[in-house]
């Protein structure tokens, strides 16, 4: 495991970012390329991808300080710093949001839709700011963040945040914000931690935080992506919709945050969670994960539908198999099974990460990875979320795999 992760980050993975996705000329980073990593579609800098960037490099140049990448960290450290550099000239607003996009020379510019702002860009901003602030011992990032993540704590919290790409349909209370803030807070706290200690009040809020994230779980040990105020909505598309992606990804963001605070009582309900949330997703004709899945069966989501430009994506989009789902369920399941011993998450790695090495991986079809495939595997170019090829869920998880395999 250890040695492919390393492998894939270090010949494939940064070297297609390093040499494709630094803007020296402007700073920031370029990655709307096309699924295949071929071609730069355009040149805009969207604020969600700018702080992953920043994220990433700050990330595995701490890896290289400590021996477990052979890539040069000072290069790395010195990229993520004008990232965020860049961003702190031109993607931060004056009210402590972030706008949505800039164009390449940092002039603010709107999304596809008239997009102005989404909090998980605000989210990975912060994220990126406090990786970089944890590895340079530069607390000045920190500061930066801090409103960023007080005002999209305080708007995740009140329900006001805005979400694009996909906005929250109306009298529902979304998994994916509370689970991103949960992420956020967490890195923020380890910056913190590694820069000196953590203060009472932000274990505080972090378990405050994880507390409200686990309400989207279920006693089958499911999570529900999208809750209804009404019961009279549980019979509706939304409702019924599950995300198993997305609540795999908290699960290991949930473990972290245990083991830093000290939550052992949450600990068994989310390795219970493991195997339920893999079943429920898994296609047993070509192998992998669904991106979505009705509540009932690894099938498409049923349930009355009211028209919604969400409700349309998960109808059109449903078997497709995507990066982000197998690198986070992949990286959970090595957890479970390494850290907790828990037999059960092992077979589902196994299973995964044959199946991800497998399908992703470009080769001869693409650059880095091809990171959007239809049911069957087969490269799928369109779009996902924003028109960006993503910088940071394979390289995250890759980077995690690695740390985790170094670890007693």
């Amino acid at each position: 495991m250890r040695s492919k992760a390393r492998t894939e980050l270090e010949k494939v993975i940064l070297p297609f970012w390093l040499e494709h996705g630094i803007d020296p000329g402007h700073g920031g980073f370029h990655t709307c390329f096309d699924n295949r990593g071929r071609t730069l579609a355009s040149t805009d800098k969207y604020t969600w991808s700018q702080g992953r960037f920043v994220w990433l490099l700050a990330r595995a140049a701490g890896l290289a300080d400590r021996g477990r990448l052979d890539v040069d960290a000072a290069a790395l450290v010195r990229h993520a710093e004008a990232g965020a550099a860049f961003l702190a000239r031109h993607a931060i607003r004056d009210d402590a949001a972030c706008h949505f996009v800039t164009a390449t020379d940092g002039t603010p510019a709107t999304g596809p839709n008239g997009e102005t702002r989404s909090v998980y860009a605000d989210c990975f901003v912060v994220m990126g700011l406090a990786e970089l602030a944890a590895v340079t011992a530069e607390p000045g990032w920190l500061e930066l963040a801090e409103p960023i993540l007080a005002r999209a704590a305080h708007d995740i919290g009140d329900g006001t945040a805005p979400t694009p790409p996909y906005d929250v349909p109306p009298g529902f209370v979304a998994f994916g914000p509370r689970m991103i803030l949960l992420n956020t807070l967490l890195v923020h706290a380890e910056a913190r931690q590694r820069l000196g200690a953590l203060p009472e009040p932000d274990r505080d809020r972090l378990s405050a935080a994880l507390d409200v994230m686990l309400t989207h779980r279920l006693p089958d040990g499911t999570f529900v992506e999208m809750r209804p105020d009404d019961p009279d909505l549980d019979e509706t598309l939304v409702a019924r919709h599950r995300v198993p992606g997305h609540a795999l990804e908290g699960l290991w963001v949930a473990l972290h945050t245990a083991e830093l605070i000290g939550r052992p009582d949450v600990v068994p309900d989310l390795l219970a969670s493991v195997a339920p949330l893999c079943a429920s997703a898994w296609d047993e004709t070509h192998g992998g994960l669904f991106r979505y899945v009705d509540r009932a069966a690894p099938a498409a989501p049923r349930g009355r539908d009211s028209g919604t430009p969400y409700e349309r994506l998960l109808a059109r989009t449903w078997d497709t198999k995507l990066w982000w789902v197998h690198t986070e369920a992949a990286y959970t399941t090595a957890l479970a099974a390494h850290r907790y011993d828990d037999g059960g998450a092992r077979e589902w790695f196994d299973r995964i990460w044959g199946y991800t090495l497998h399908t992703f991986p470009g080769g001869a079809d693409g650059a880095e990875w091809i990171q959007i495939r239809d049911r069957a595997g087969r490269p799928l170019d369109e779009v996902v979320a924003l028109p960006v090829k993503d910088p940071f869920h394979i390289a995250r998880n890759l980077l995690q795999l690695v740390e985790l395999e170094a670890q007693p």
